[in-house]
């Protein structure tokens, strides 16, 4: 008897079945739950490392930029931004892609780069004279392969372009340094002609080149300098805002007719100068510039002019509206531009203020002495620019639709903010 009970009790009862198959079924997925969630880390990781590795490439390259830029106390031009589209300079390229002119402003200024040419190309080779280079900086699409490439393959990226010492001795700063008052220039009449430069990777052997530094082509087979794919230092980047942090050299507060801060805010304080995109509505135009909320019209004479982080002059930009009861001065300077910005050791000129004064009682600039840079790039992720590329590729257009370009920034984009102190400028 006992082996006959022994042979029926050998096989599992359903139940016994239904249990250890259940108890299976929530460790597989157990098991899924945790190498799903350790792959989207790992992804998730991977995609942080990449953003970090080419934004710390831009940030690294323009605070050194920065901090070694040329700012002459001489009355002259040294850095200037433009932003494309620009109505206030010639030959200004229009904007990339879905990007917005503020998101991808060129940048031009004067300094003494740790990695710029050393040698002339070619051999034999001699030593360059000098340190002090002219550098440009912009975003473009393009692929960082060949000119300008297919659409899958085209990328929003940073490039930096730097003029080699004796070059920019010989055209770039002599342009600056024998403009005047009556004649003045800036950066941007060296950046936008034809210029000579060397060419370190031109076939067979490297030699000097004369082409376009800047035109109007964003995209083309034969593209200007500084969108050369040899200018290409970061992938994926599809945003650049750049806030120019300075202090006033003028009083708060002086007698009438007496050259002071408009806002009679106090020297010392820091304020920041920033891009703004146009607008229709000049009221929502001067709302937020920049994620400053509190800008400040000094029409009415608040308190609050002395802590306001911002100003503006109410009406049309192009012809703002004078200080109460006409006082000095008449000519209400702002804290953001919408085109172009032309910077100087002690003073700053928005948009199309004249760098020579029209009249001895106003003030056509803003009174600001650089003393530092803030930085912030957005970059997509390897997955968000995939994604980017299969849409303009489907589209066969570098333009898509408003809403899912900024979906994927959204989703895909990581920001990186760096603050440079500009030394040369007492920073």
């Amino acid at each position: 008897m006992n082996t006959l009970f022994r042979q029926a009790r050998a096989g599992f009862t359903l139940l016994e079945v239904m249990v250890s198959t259940a108890i299976m079924v929530i460790i597989v997925l157990t098991v899924v739950t945790i190498a799903s969630d350790t792959l989207r880390v790992y992804d998730r990781a991977v995609a942080d490392l990449s953003t970090q590795s080419e934004s710390r490439g831009v940030l690294d390259a323009m605070e050194n930029d920065f901090s070694t830029a040329m700012l002459r106390s001489d009355g002259r031009c040294w850095m200037e931004v433009v932003l494309p589209g620009s109505a206030d300079a010639s030959n200004v390229p229009i904007a990339v892609g879905n990007l917005q002119p503020v998101d991808h402003p060129i940048v031009m200024l004067f300094g003494a780069p740790a990695d710029r040419p050393r040698w002339t190309p070619g051999t034999p080779r001699s030593a360059l004279r000098g340190d002090v280079c002219a550098i440009s900086y912009r975003i473009g699409q393009r692929s960082p392969f060949d000119s300008p490439g297919e659409k899958i393959q085209q990328v929003y990226g940073v490039y930096r372009t730097i003029i080699d010492s004796e070059n920019t001795f010989v055209d770039a700063l002599p342009l600056i340094l024998n403009s005047n008052i009556d004649a003045p220039k800036s950066p941007w009449d060296y950046w936008s002609g034809s210029r000579r430069f060397a060419n370190y990777s031109k076939s067979p052997t490297p030699d000097y080149e004369t082409r376009a530094l800047i035109n109007t082509s964003n995209i083309s087979p034969t593209p200007c300098w500084t969108m050369d794919e040899n200018n290409f230092i970061a992938s994926n980047v599809v945003a650049m805002n750049i806030v120019f942090w300075g202090t006033s050299p003028l009083p708060a507060m002086a007698a009438a007719g007496a050259l002071r801060d408009p806002c009679s805010r106090q020297p010392q304080m820091l304020r920041p100068v920033v891009a703004a995109a146009t607008d229709d509505d000049k009221s929502v135009l001067a709302a937020s510039k920049g994620g400053y909320l509190a800008i400040f019209s000094s029409k009415d004479g608040n308190t609050d002019q002395l802590t306001a982080p911002l100003r503006y002059a109410p009406g049309d930009i192009a012809a703002p509206n004078p200080t109460p009861n006409g006082t000095w001065p008449k000519v209400q300077p702002y804290d953001y531009y919408t085109s172009r910005l032309r910077v100087t050791s002690d003073r700053m000129y928005p948009d199309n203020l004249p760098l020579k004064p029209t009249s001895a009682t106003w003030l056509p600039y803003l009174p600001y002495s650089l003393k530092a840079v803030e930085v912030s790039i957005t970059v997509l992720t390897p997955e968000g620019s995939k994604e980017l590329r299969g849409m303009q590729a489907a589209a066969n257009n570098p333009v898509i639709a408003k809403t899912t370009y900024k979906r994927i920034v959204y989703m895909y984009g990581r920001n990186y903010t760096r603050y440079i102190r500009v030394l040369s400028n007492g920073g």
